[in-house]
């Protein structure tokens, strides 16, 4: 019995540390407490979120009935570039053959620069295109992205409005992607001509960045310097910003096919990025659990959905106070995270000495992840598997029986499994377990278990009105 206990106990340990070492020793929600985190000043997050999405709810790049709604939506992001100053910049239009059309569509990156006199550079970017005018399930999603990805437009922005007047040793360059939800095309047309992508020192993106639980940084599936130098950043500001745990969730179902793993935290524009060996800090904002991600604990998806527009968000964040109050300090925390980082006089040098994904590319990028993860299950439940049988075999082999005046008895658990029923058997089982001088010696049985067995008579009396725990404690003492 004993053992068993310990076996039990054992395997529900090791299914422990097993998940726990999975979900991430080191997660942490951080400090989500807005009115002790150190903001930057100057910003408008809530209300240029209203604006953007009240102004273009429609934003699929696609051209339905002749009408190219998202040229309206780029020359508007441009706008707000120019009024902030400091930048120059252009509309980059480009096309793309559209899956879901079988058309080529036409799309537009707006894309924008502060220069510098190095030739080091920093890429900012979000994704403004929705789904509006697609239908799922036959059904017209017509939502205004407000969650997707409206909010990574506004931060966008917002940055851009406060870095407007500020001067690095290092160039800065705005991007808002066309055409992501089609398959990234916004974002791989900006790579395919970029002629300097080695001096790319770090990519920073926005998607799906407030709203949801908490706010990550998420930067490879291996730790990196640049990482954790913005972490550090977010902890000496008390930002709102939770830790991202080891093991995530793949965002589709398990196929080793895929040439990426993919999750949540990664399914963006920055990935791409990722793929050709540069630095990234995606901003997502979600609820990691253990083997499963949410947006919001307690509460349905709405990314994708007809929900995702400004007037649900509002009523899900608690009503426009609550939703004002949530939207500027998750979005706050990633604005104030980027410019204090900025700030920092060893920021460009880390940047470069910080190779993307700590010099583990092949575990950031690849399928291999996916290969790991399994593995980790795999080797844990063959593990206890083999656990389980080597102590069920190890118990099972020191069953040992003897025969004694109370019957057949059991050494290892000390219960009787068979009674003695006569004083023949008494004086037979004495000889069985201490040799056979004791056959016809009544009198040593005494000796051996006590007066009471002096006579055989008043051993068999005695013997029937004990109960079996007295009995074995008569033979072995205290079991």
């Amino acid at each position: 019995m004993k053992k068993k206990i310990i076996l039990c106990l054992i395997s529900i340990f090791s299914v422990f540390i097993m998940i726990f070492s999975l979900t991430g020793c080191s997660y942490s929600t951080g400090n989500q407490d807005a009115t002790v985190a150190n903001f930057v000043q100057g910003t408008t997050p809530y209300e240029t979120l209203k604006t953007f999405v009240t102004k273009f709810p429609d934003r699929t790049s696609t051209i339905t009935y002749s009408v190219d709604k998202c040229k309206d939506v780029a020359n508007w992001i441009s706008e707000q570039f120019e009024s902030f100053g400091g930048y120059t910049g252009r509309i980059d239009t480009f096309n793309y053959e559209n899956s879901y059309t079988e058309k080529i569509e036409t799309a537009y990156n707006v894309v924008y620069k502060k220069e510098s006199a190095s030739d080091k550079k920093v890429v900012i970017g979000a994704h403004y295109d929705n789904v509006f005018d697609v239908k799922y399930n036959n059904i017209a999603l017509c939502s205004d992205g407000t969650y997707n990805n409206g909010v990574g437009v506004a931060t966008l922005l917002e940055l851009a409005k406060v870095l407007a007047n500020k001067t690095f040793d290092f160039d800065i360059e705005f991007v808002a992607f066309g055409a992501e939800e089609f398959g990234w095309y916004g974002s791989g047309h900006y790579l395919n001509n970029q002629t300097d992508k080695d001096n790319i020192v770090l990519m920073i993106n926005f998607d799906r960045n407030a709203i949801g639980d908490y706010v990550y940084m998420y930067s490879s599936e291996a730790e990196t310097k640049h990482n954790q130098f913005f972490y550090d950043v977010v902890k000496e500001n008390n930002l709102c910003i939770a830790d991202l745990p080891a093991f995530k969730s793949q965002a589709y179902s398990f196929d080793f096919s895929n040439y990426l793993y993919l999750h949540e935290a990664n399914y963006a524009d920055s990935q791409m990025f990722l793929n050709e060996g540069i630095n990234i800090i995606n901003f997502v904002s979600m609820n990691f659990k253990t083997f499963e991600v949410v947006e919001s604990d307690g509460k349905s998806d709405i990314a994708y959905t007809e929900d995702d527009n400004f007037t649900n968000v509002v009523k899900r964040l608690g009503g426009e106070d609550a939703a004002k109050t949530t939207i500027d300090k998750q979005i706050n925390s990633a604005i104030s995270s980027v410019v204090y980082a900025f700030e920092k006089e060893n920021f460009l040098q880390v940047m470069t000495d910080s190779k993307a994904n700590g010099g583990f590319e092949g575990l950031a990028n690849a399928k291999i992840i996916t290969i790991v993860n399994y593995c980790i299950l795999g080797f844990g439940i063959v593990f206890l598997l083999i656990l389980y049988f080597v102590l069920r075999v190890k118990a099972k082999k020191h069953d040992v029986y003897i025969n004694t005046v109370y019957g057949r008895v059991n050494t290892t658990t000390g219960k009787i499994e068979q009674n003695g029923n006569s004083a023949n058997q008494s004086s037979g089982n004495v000889g069985q377990v201490f040799g056979n001088e004791f056959d016809s010696q009544q009198g040593n049985a005494g000796r051996v278990f006590g007066d009471e067995f002096g006579s055989k008579d008043n051993s068999v009396n005695t013997n029937q009105n004990k109960s079996d725990e007295d009995k074995t404690k008569d033979i072995f003492g205290d079991f």
